[in-house]
């Protein structure tokens, strides 16, 4: 059985741009960014990141710890700023928008809860659809003529 042995890399593809086409191929250009280890052309076609930013701050100011709808509003605000500014992503921003709308939605419950001797009756919270279509479970549904009489 023979076994091929590695030859050493000669000087001159070492400077080679590492790129691989999905055939295999190497590129044959020269690499300028040793770093990268890529050629002018195949650098220019990375993905450029945006540096991760940390906006805890801006999106922690003034919030009253989430405890009122106003602090909420606030935070929302910033998250409004950072997304119309292309700092945050829209997926994150969409993640941080809910959460905000459970903390919302939970203000009213934490509330009744610290404040259990103002009321002896359970909080209800009532959820509006406004104008949302409903179903009507009062008749069967009808199948058109089409659809009845077979062929």
């Amino acid at each position: 059985m023979t076994h091929k042995t590695a030859t050493p890399a000669s000087p001159a593809s070492a400077n080679r741009c590492l790129y691989r086409a999905p055939a295999g191929r190497r590129c044959r250009a020269e690499a300028l960014d040793l770093k990268l280890g890529l050629c002018p052309k195949h650098a220019s076609s990375l993905p450029v990141t945006k540096p991760s930013a940390d906006f805890l701050q801006r999106l922690t100011h003034e919030t009253d710890e989430f405890t009122t709808a106003m602090g909420i509003h606030n935070s929302i605000s910033e998250l409004y700023k950072l997304l119309a500014a292309d700092l945050i992503s829209a997926r994150r921003a969409a993640v941080l928008a809910y959460i905000a709308n459970l903390l919302l939605r939970t203000i009213p419950i934490v509330h009744s809860e610290i404040d259990s001797d103002s009321s002896k009756d359970p909080l209800r919270v009532a959820v509006d659809f406004g104008d949302l279509p409903r179903p009507n479970r009062q008749q069967p549904a009808a199948i058109p003529a089409e659809l009845s009489h077979s062929s």
